[in-house]
């Protein structure tokens, strides 16, 4: 039975404060329409809301003391997206030879310090925080609103158990693959072993525009959902949460000021793809800028035509690229069969 009756949950306007709120919001929509419009530009947005979250994150864990089961689940829902995120960055990073390794480090540890920090508060939910006693009254978003220590808990726990399981294999594989060719180095006969094991062969390449316009659609649906729950939860739990939330602190002015910085970013990302669909220049790995050209009439200008059939990066004894480096905005001529391209100056010539 619930012990709350008399008592409230402390107000933290760190986390549920309505400017934290939109500010965070804002940096998510930023970031997710920046790298759908310009994917060659995609790291720079994706780190700043990384960051942000990773920051988010971090400062919750190190105030635990001071954190109710309400603020916990709140950070839940507003770093979600980012989690969702990560493998839209992935998918995208997909047979790059090299990812810029900060970023590369900063997504894996978001993956497994979200999933650590969801495990950590649905085991602990009866006793987890401050005012333990109300956490029983506590309603928690999802699709509706519901106790977190009532059913919703297992499922909950179901859900990220094949999370921790899944990060926890990829951690050992990738591991595993370190040290395996850390050894390899000093250890000829398991150097020609893995060079003679035969290596996966794709017949085809995702088209761009389809991964872009797909996977920034999950995105998007994911943020919709955590706006939609946070607010649920704000709303549906005003009894039991001090006031403070709706009060412009200092440090929430902070945090709409600092969403000038990804806004310009997405300004001057979206001048220059406009205007690369006026100029000559390639437009590979850029949808937008491709379907400026092609409304403006450009000669050549193509968007998406049929991929075309490709192979693994150590099947391909001349070292070239099996796919598209969506990530990467330097590029040959610009021509290839299957990317986004403009035409060369020899077949604007004819």
């Amino acid at each position: 039975m619930s012990s709350c009756i008399g008592t409230q949950i402390p107000s933290n306007p760190d986390i549920d404060g309505i400017g934290i709120r939109l500010a965070t919001y804002l940096q998510l929509f930023i970031g997710i329409v920046t790298v759908a419009i310009s994917p060659a530009k995609g790291v720079d947005s994706w780190w700043a809301v990384l960051i942000t979250s990773l920051g988010l994150q971090i400062a919750t864990v190190g105030d635990y003391h001071e954190l109710s089961l309400y603020h916990a689940l709140i950070v839940t829902w507003l770093t979600f997206p980012v989690f969702i995120m990560s493998f839209y960055y992935g998918f995208l990073a997909w047979g790059k030879r090299e990812i810029v390794t900060e970023v590369l480090v900063g997504t894996g540890l978001h993956i497994t310090l979200f999933v650590g920090f969801c495990l950590w508060v649905w085991i602990t939910v009866p006793t987890f925080g401050t005012n333990s006693g109300c956490n029983d009254s506590i309603k928690f978003a999802l699709f509706a609103l519901l106790r977190p220590t009532g059913w919703v808990r297992y499922l909950a726990l179901y859900i990220v158990g094949i999370w921790t399981f899944a990060i926890s294999g990829m951690w050992i594989g990738l591991i595993s693959l370190t040290l395996l060719n850390l050894v390899a180095k000093y250890n000829e006969p398991l150097r020609n072993w893995l060079e003679s094991t035969p290596t996966p062969k794709w017949k085809h390449t995702p088209s761009l525009n389809a991964s872009v316009a797909v996977l920034t659609g999950v995105n998007m649906f994911s943020l919709i959902l955590s706006i939609i729950m946070v607010e649920l939860m704000v709303h549906a739990n005003i009894d039991i949460v001090e006031g403070g939330s709706d009060e412009w602190t200092f440090g929430q002015i902070i945090a709409m000021i600092l969403v000038a910085g990804p806004l310009m970013n997405l300004w001057r990302v979206m001048k220059t793809e406009y205007a690369l669909g006026l100029k000559r220049d390639t437009l590979k790995f850029r949808p937008v800028a491709t379907f400026v050209a092609k409304i403006h009439g450009r000669r050549g200008a193509r968007l998406d035509p049929a991929p075309r059939p490709f192979h693994s990066a150590n099947a391909n004894s001349d070292g070239e690229s099996e796919r598209h480096e969506m990530l990467s905005p330097e590029t040959n001529d610009g021509t290839e069969t299957g990317v986004l391209s403009a035409p060369s100056e020899k077949d604007a010539d004819v």
